[in-house]
């Protein structure tokens, strides 16, 4: 027993009852502990009152205590005049962890309506957060809007680079066209237009002359034309094309005769130029000249593989010669003029499509256009 703590008087003492029971609340009180024992105090109904005001006070206490170490659990018991007080302190803290937890997940809407200074301090820090989450926020969206505006000119400024190497390409082939092909032309009709001068007499001669003037200027034709088209190439933004539609439209015009055209574009779409559908045309009219007299069939199939989508443009003829299959897509080469598959592939890469000839001599040329992923789609 520490010093300090109560004693009760002694049985068969003549001590004052009411002191007793002071002893008793006192010890429930300062030292949270209840007497051995209330035998100093001879009348039952007394003594059953105070164990029980006492039992109440330390109830109080140790569920005060509990709280005070942050159990808030709603089944912790307490008994007492101050347990109803307690239950309701305890609840609010209860409800107050809540709002805390809804706080930190965002919802600054919370407010606190108890306990006087603390709720305007409570309230006022919700505020401020919710000031701070709305002004956060705006920033946030400044800053989407500024990354977005950012990447469109970007996007622009990518675009516009490759417009101007689109057009320094251009600008070189369309000199060279100019300057030395149609240039070494002219050069030449010039010199048949002097010697029909020196053999004006010589009508047989002069026919012979004539028919290579007129080689010649079919040859400038051609490559005017192709400056024309080479000029289309690019201008205007690549769109998505019906790969259905594009092949209607590059079969349209053309003659089959006896050959069979098959085609099986699969339902895609294609972002490519808007010249694409003369890709395909130059394609089925090389076929058609190439082909020889044995090729009864052309097939054009779609179909998507590792590297994106391919289309196989192919037939049962001729074929084409080992020896040639480097210089396909060169610019002059070729049994006509050399400059439809020179531009289809120009067309393609426009939009990162590639073009490749796998076919085997004797059994058929056999074109494939690889679209990249992103590049097609499916209806």
């Amino acid at each position: 027993m520490g010093p300090n703590k109560a004693r009760m008087p002694e049985k068969g003492s003549a001590a004052d009852p009411g002191a007793a029971v002071l002893a008793a609340i006192e010890q429930a009180l300062h030292e949270g502990t209840a007497p051995e024992d209330y035998t100093g105090i001879a009348d039952a109904a007394t003594r059953q009152r105070l164990e029980t005001v006492v039992s109440g006070i330390l109830s109080s206490e140790q569920f005060a205590l509990s709280m005070a170490e942050g159990n808030l659990s709603p089944d912790l018991a307490a008994t007492g005049y101050l347990a109803g007080s307690l239950k309701a302190l305890q609840s609010s803290l209860r409800h107050l962890t809540w709002q805390a937890g809804q706080i930190a997940g965002g919802d600054y809407s919370q407010r606190v309506r108890f306990m006087g200074e603390f709720s305007a301090s409570f309230n006022s820090m919700t505020a401020q957060l919710a000031r701070e989450a709305a002004e956060r926020s705006r920033r946030e969206q400044e800053l989407r809007d500024t990354n977005e505006a950012l990447s469109r000119e970007i996007a622009e400024y990518q675009q516009l680079q490759r417009m101007l190497a689109l057009t320094n390409r251009k600008l070189g082939l369309l000199s060279s066209v100019t300057r030395h092909d149609i240039s070494n032309k002219l050069l030449a009709l010039g010199a048949y237009i002097d010697l029909m001068h020196e053999n004006v007499h010589q009508p047989e001669v002069l026919e012979g002359y004539l028919n290579s003037e007129a080689e010649i200027l079919k040859i400038i034709n051609g490559q005017i034309q192709f400056a024309r088209d080479y000029e289309d190439i690019g201008i205007k933004e690549p769109v998505w094309n019906d790969l259905a539609a594009i092949l209607a439209e590059a079969y349209t015009g053309l003659a089959f005769g006896n050959v069979r055209f098959d085609a099986a574009p699969g339902g895609a779409e294609i972002f490519a130029d808007l010249l694409i559908a003369k890709v395909f045309y130059n394609l089925l009219d090389n076929a058609l000249r190439y082909g020889g007299p044995a090729m009864t069939e052309i097939r054009i199939t779609a179909e998507e593989g590792p590297d994106g989508l391919c289309v196989i443009v192919q037939d049962n003829g001729a074929g084409v010669a080992e020896e040639d299959k480097e210089q396909l897509f060169t610019r002059g080469f070729g049994k006509n003029t050399g400059f439809g598959l020179f531009l289809s592939r120009e067309v393609l890469s426009l939009t990162g499509i590639t073009i490749a000839e796998e076919g085997s001599p004797g059994s058929g040329a056999r074109f494939r256009v690889t679209v990249p992923k992103g590049q097609y789609r499916f209806r």
